[in-house]
């Protein structure tokens, strides 16, 4: 059995879906080989680890996953071998072993052939007699001096990556002043002539002076990468039954087909099984260019930082996967490092937007609880900056203009935030209002597609660019509008869209980016698969070896913008469910209408 297959049926056993032949294919690999055996009692730990120390699960869920490694790694060892160990010893070797096993793990096959052997020896009548009297005179006069001390059998190696302090704020506790690292940062610009508008324009901002983090008891919870190239199919959990009044939309609950045979599924139905190389290819290279404490260079490290952990999320990575595991736990740790008292990741919109995303996607790939109050404060910003119209402007400015690439940003967090299930009161009004402002305001008349800028409050008339007509129908698209006059009219103008890639100069990534996601969702099969097949016969001839890409138009020399986007473009298969295979659209509340709604879930 190659790697591959023994990590799928790890993972199957662990989310509960194993088929019984699967189940004695992974025993006879857990007993055959000791390095398998390993690794699963590695990821057996860290998904229980998961569930009870970060996970807003019940006592019998965790009860249940814990019991997953006396079923194999404990129960499956030949459990009679100890006793069959015991027997055959003189008197002295098997009381020295009957108190080996007393002092292993509770759940452990020793320590329980322990106590069934003691039991058998001195009946059960005085077995509880005599477990108490021994265990005080031998632990005091006897074992310190016969037995070296014996390290619980199933506790972790001493890891070789981080630890993650993932705890509970103390409620008395008082809030540290930490000086935060940044790269170099610009002041935001507002203006931009050409049509390959992207987060250029703003993507830096000005250094806040402190970033307060509070005081925890913390849980400490150690996370060990693997050398494996094939990742952990982590648990979706589902946020309430109800969203509040907001169209479903694409659904991001499960999220999409993350998981290691959904997304083979899905790289198969869309011809593209030969980008998954490319993809793991640019993972790694992503992993090898995070700086030590856990961001990802460039013009502004805070966007950067964001725009890298939504590639690992988009493949399914997250702090449990044998291979990016640190290195997504690094970049979350880096990102929640950087946000402010109020919420604030960065003074500039586009850099704490997408940052606002990754938490929010983190948060409900994971359910991390220590991630839901930074996202609540991150989505509060955002909503204390958009426009009366429903739109948003660099620095979340009111009234001067509205700008549809800042937006574009805003409503991905926003609607990520939402699926989390993060409680933020007027979360779902702002959605409805940034569905008026895409199909008024920001929506071209003359149906050349989304513009750029304009003012709020005035419909645009024309001016509509392939990048921003790119931006305005996929978030139609994510907030449920995918019928809407002005998703069809944006789809028709994009039929024309390219993505080209000269030997020199930059390229547009930003609008491939944008582009891709909204034809992948349009459920027009012909454009879909003429775009498919063109994108990827260029990022696979674009590629570097070594797994990264250069040329895009805000890479300003670190290429983590270039590759991260093309990466998410390569994970569109699977990143989101297709709006066309999801239930109708619910209509569009009314102002003063019930604000609860229910939605299926996927």
């Amino acid at each position: 059995m190659n790697e591959r297959d023994f990590i799928l049926l790890v993972e199957q056993y662990l989310d509960g879906s194993i088929t019984p032949k699967g189940r004695a294919d992974l025993k006879a690999e857990v007993l055959s080989h000791p390095e398998r055996k390993r690794i699963f009692e590695e990821q057996t730990r860290q998904h229980i680890r998961l569930h009870a120390q970060t996970s807003r699960v019940d006592f019998s869920e965790s009860q249940r996953i814990a019991f997953i490694v006396v079923d194999i790694v404990e129960k499956q060892k030949h459990p009679n071998a100890f006793m069959d160990l015991i027997r055959q010893k003189t008197f002295r070797e098997r009381a020295m072993l009957i108190l080996r096993g007393l002092r292993a793990e509770k759940e452990s096959a020793a320590h329980r052939a322990a106590k069934a052997e003691l039991v058998r020896m001195v009946g059960p009548v005085s077995f509880s007699v005599v477990v108490n009297v021994a265990a005080l005179l031998l632990l005091f006069f006897w074992v310190p001096y016969v037995l070296p001390p014996q390290p619980p059998s199933n506790l972790p190696p001493e890891p070789d990556g981080v630890t993650v302090i993932l705890g509970t704020p103390n409620p008395g506790s008082s809030v540290t002043p930490v000086e935060p690292p940044r790269g170099d940062l610009q002041a935001n610009k507002t203006t931009s002539s050409s049509d390959s508008t992207s987060p250029a324009a703003g993507l830096s901002s000005t250094p806040s002076s402190l970033v307060s983090t509070p005081q925890v008891q913390p849980d400490v919870i150690t996370v060990s990468g693997g050398d494996g190239d094939t990742t952990h199919d982590d648990t979706a959990i589902a946020p309430p039954d109800s969203l509040r009044g907001i169209p479903s939309g694409i659904s991001m609950v499960s999220i999409g087909s993350r998981g290691t045979n959904d997304r083979a599924a899905a790289l198969e139905t869309h011809h593209a099984t030969q980008t998954d190389s490319a993809v793991i290819k640019s993972l790694r290279w992503l992993k090898e260019h995070q700086k030590a404490d856990g961001c990802w260079p460039g013009q502004d490290t805070t966007a950067m930082s964001g725009l890298a952990l939504l590639a690992y999320l988009a493949h399914g990575e997250t702090p449990v996967s044998p291979e990016f595991g640190i290195t997504v736990t690094r970049g979350l740790k880096y990102l929640l490092g950087q946000q402010d008292s109020k919420g604030s990741f960065s003074q500039n919109v586009y850099a704490h937007a997408i940052a606002t995303y990754a938490i929010a996607e983190a948060s409900t790939m994971t359910r991390i609880v220590e991630l839901k109050i930074p996202l609540e404060k991150a989505a509060r910003v955002i909503l204390d900056g958009q426009q009366s119209n429903g739109g948003f402007d660099y620095n979340y400015r009111k009234e001067q203009r509205f700008d549809t690439s800042v937006t574009g940003w805003q409503i991905q967090a926003l609607k990520a935030t939402l699926i989390a299930g993060a409680d933020v009161p007027g979360l779902d009004d702002a959605l409805v209002q940034s569905i008026r402002f895409l199909q008024s305001d920001a929506f071209a008349r003359d149906g050349s597609g989304f513009v750029y800028e304009g003012k709020p409050g005035i419909p645009a008339a024309s001016g509509g660019r392939p990048s921003m007509t790119g931006v305005g129908t996929l978030c139609l698209q994510m907030l449920g509008k995918s019928a809407s006059p002005q998703v069809r009219t944006g789809l028709k103008a994009l039929q024309k869209a390219e993505l080209d890639w000269p030997a020199t100069g930059k390229v547009n990534v930003y609008s491939g980016y944008y582009v891709t996601q909204a034809k992948f969702q349009s459920g027009s099969r012909t454009d879909w698969m003429q775009w498919n097949l063109k994108m990827q016969k260029v990022l696979l001839a674009k590629q570097h070896r070594d797994g990264h890409w250069e040329q895009g138009d805000y890479d300003n020399g670190s290429f983590v913008y270039s590759t991260a986007l093309c990466t998410l473009m390569l994970e569109v298969y699977y990143r989101y469910l297709p709006t066309y295979i999801q239930r109708p659209d619910p209509e569009l509340p009314q102002k003063n209408a019930s604000r609860d709604v229910s939605i299926d879930i996927r």
